[in-house]
């Protein structure tokens, strides 16, 4: 079976959205008999929809977001219908690319995954709350089109799928929620997860990791509230932070910055890798996020975590199986006395830390993302 697989970024590049192109491409090629990459696919001549995006918002504040221009998706539809037309595959798998598909003339059978939904996007993300109202209409109009044309929609979330069937109606018949993978690239055996567990055990001092590039938004400032609260509670314990380079004050000798990796890059990946082994959690308490793929991360080398109860965290932390999921009216301080709970009793880590990894293994990896995908299709 030959499958076409549209991406706006090219499938090849690592980097490319966080590796999720790239992995769900290895995924399929290990599925199918053929996969044809229609990726890059760019929005032509974006030009004159952010002149008209500019003209439209003079004089307020708000903001126009061309990507949902109708008449870009219309012209992006045409090159992939053309594309389909020389290709001829007999199945399509469009990923993180509604607007791009929703004119698709085709008749071949579309698929479609994404790690959000416009209105999602909308109540969560600044970048997406202070939308001129034509944007919002433009990008609920594509989403419904695209969502209504997919032969099936394939959600790594049950939250994204409540959000398909309750904002555009869509049937539930019509969803399947299959959980995306690791964008690490490894997949750790259950012995040397284990090893890695009896190691963090038999440190002394706590170490917390936390990755983001966007410091306020991924919930920084709380992560050094908890690790100020664990300091004054006399656990030994650190903060590791990665990804981004905050303003921490001298003083706080026990939060240590080792700024940002290229996982593209073999010899920093490697680095990066060993920080998740070393650490005896991950705290993100991020104020939005989607997927949550540092979590999904954390748990391949069973790395409890600690997340907030947004978006899809709920699902990748499994509240008091896999880690801690933080309820918006907990303190710092409270966090700290949990964390600090789970780890003076080792057995209960260890346990913690397995689970981690087993609901890892067994139900967000992408070599089962690939199995289920194929099925559907």
């Amino acid at each position: 079976m030959k499958l076409g697989y549209i991406t706006r970024q090219d499938p090849n590049d690592v980097s490319a959205y966080s590796g999720t192109h790239f992995h769900m491409y290895q995924a399929l090629q290990e599925s199918f008999t053929q996969v044809i990459p229609f990726g890059p696919v760019k929005q032509s001549f974006p030009l004159f929809p952010k002149i008209y995006g500019r003209l439209l918002c003079l004089g307020t504040n708000k903001i126009y977001k061309y990507q949902y221009n109708v008449g870009l998706a219309k012209r992006a539809a045409k090159l992939i219908d053309k594309e389909i037309r020389e290709e001829q595959p007999d199945a399509l798998l469009a990923s993180l690319m509604s607007p791009e598909v929703a004119y698709l003339k085709s008749d071949v059978p579309l698929y479609i995954t994404t790690d959000a939904t416009f209105p999602l996007l909308k109540d969560m993300y600044n970048s997406h709350s202070n939308l001129h109202s034509k944007s919002v209409k433009e990008a609920l109009h594509l989403e419904q089109k695209a969502f209504e044309r997919a032969t099936k929609l394939l959600l790594p979330l049950q939250w994204l799928a409540d959000s398909a069937m309750k904002d555009y109606g869509i049937s539930a018949s019509k969803i399947e929620v299959i959980p995306y993978g690791s964008n690490l690239g490894l997949e750790f055996e259950e012995t040397e997860v284990t090893t890695m567990i009896n190691q963090r055990v038999a440190n002394t001092s706590l170490s917390l990791l936390f990755v983001g590039v966007r410091w306020e938004e991924k919930g920084g400032p709380f992560a050094v509230e908890v690790i100020d609260a664990l300091q004054k509670m006399q656990v030994s314990s650190e903060l590791i932070i990665a990804g981004c380079d905050p303003e921490i004050p001298a003083n706080k000798s026990y939060i240590r910055k080792v700024g940002f990796f290229d996982k593209s890059d073999q010899v920093q990946k490697e680095a990066f890798i060993e920080l998740y082994k070393k650490a005896q959690f991950f705290i993100m308490p991020t104020r939005a996020e989607c997927v949550g793929m540092s979590f999904i991360e954390a748990g391949s080398m069973g790395l409890p975590a600690i997340g907030t109860k947004v978006g899809g965290v709920p699902e990748a932390v499994l509240e008091g199986e896999t880690g801690i999921v933080i309820d918006g009216g907990e303190s710092a301080e409270e966090v700290a006395h949990r964390i600090a709970e789970i780890w003076k009793s080792k057995d209960q880590y260890k346990m913690t830390a397995n689970s981690a990894f087993k609901h890892q293994r067994d139900k967000m990896n992408w070599k089962r993302w690939g199995e289920k995908v194929t099925a559907v299709i």
